[in-house]
């Protein structure tokens, strides 16, 4: 693939709808990290683990490889503005941001759709990102539309029955 055919491959990888998740964990001086992805998918029932995908060399790659437990925070439809803060300056991700710690002591995204507390199984070497799979030691689930991920934009899924 040629330099000027990523845009396209953006554009064809962005007809697929995702789910939006916040990664919490905790930093190496103890205070909450986070990051937003669109990267989640379940794996195994049993034993029960998931997968999310880092880029490699990244301060969010530094952090998870030194780091044994995270928390996948699956979004609801009115946490978009939780999705934005995530991406934004480190030190301000958690400002203004309700979470509760995990008997663990990782925050936890208070009105979540879904949670799920993982320790760190194995990071795989995928191209320029690992891909990360956790083992889930933890989880909670409520009832709500979800924050989706569509055509570069954030979206809402339409429920059907």
């Amino acid at each position: 693939m040629t330099t000027n055919q990523k845009p396209e491959l953006r554009q064809a990888f962005g007809r697929f709808a995702t789910g939006i998740a916040v990664i919490t964990m905790l930093a190496e001086d103890g205070q909450p990290y986070g990051l937003t992805i669109n990267s989640f998918s379940s794996v195994s029932m049993s034993p029960p683990m998931i997968s999310w995908n880092v880029v490699r060399g990244t301060t969010a790659h530094q952090v998870i490889s030194r780091q044994g437990r995270f928390v996948v925070n699956i979004l609801a439809r009115d946490q978009r503005h939780v999705a934005q803060q995530m991406t934004g300056p480190i030190e301000g991700r958690f400002q203004g941001i309700a979470f509760t710690p995990s008997a663990y002591g990782l925050p936890v995204i208070d009105g979540a759709l879904a949670t799920f507390e993982c320790d760190t199984h194995t990071l795989v070497q995928a191209g320029d990102h690992d891909i990360i799979l956790g083992l889930v030691e933890h989880f909670s689930h409520r009832d709500g539309p979800p924050l989706v991920y569509w055509q570069g934009r954030y979206a809402t899924a339409m429920h059907e029955q």
